[in-house]
């Protein structure tokens, strides 16, 4: 049987435990992130190194990110899972075009900004995928109000995909006008 195989974009920064978390439940993780640096952390941090395969690009980069995400198909087997923190819909576009060529059946989870909850472009989203919004909030702590740590929307996005919901929301979107200032 071959591995499992996922791609995790933006994979290196708070989706980091995200990305070691596929690869301790068997997953071949490829990641994208800019951070050559970041890439050398995680694949250090991983109990199994090889199991990450490091794409270091700006995804805005259309054509060194399809060039990339085609390659890592070509040596590591269809891609069957997506994780994307990626606000950029035509590089999403691609990914998704690309993902559905050599699979039947794969997941985009689409983890989002608060804001998009309310203000949400629309996805092309291929037939033969399934896809699953998570929407990142905030949490209020007695009067004041803070962002998501990186280890709390690690956690959220990990059951989101656990649970399978078309929609997920960690901490909370309401009251709107709590959002903390950055």
């Amino acid at each position: 049987m071959t591995q499992k195989h996922a791609l995790v974009i933006g994979g290196t920064g708070m989706l980091s435990a995200v990305s070691l978390w596929l690869t301790e439940i068997g997953y071949r993780v490829s990641v994208i992130g800019r951070s050559k640096q970041r890439h050398h952390h995680l694949v250090k941090k991983a109990a199994d190194p090889t199991l990450i395969n490091n794409l270091s690009l700006d995804y805005n980069n259309h054509s060194l990110l399809e060039d990339k995400v085609r390659k890592a198909i070509q040596q590591n087997g269809p891609i069957s899972l997506v994780i994307s923190w990626i606000p950029s819909k035509q590089s999403l576009d691609i990914v998704n075009k690309l993902v559905s060529e050599y699979i039947d059946d794969w997941k985009l989870y689409q983890v989002k900004g608060s804001r998009r909850y309310f203000n949400d472009d629309i996805l092309n989203v291929p037939s033969n995928c399934t896809h699953s919004s998570i929407y990142l909030g905030f949490i209020i702590e007695g009067n004041q109000s803070r962002w998501l740590t990186n280890n709390e929307i690690a956690e959220g996005v990990i059951k989101s995909i656990q649970d399978e919901k078309a929609e997920s929301i960690i901490g909370r979107l309401h009251p709107y006008e709590k959002r903390p200032n950055y």
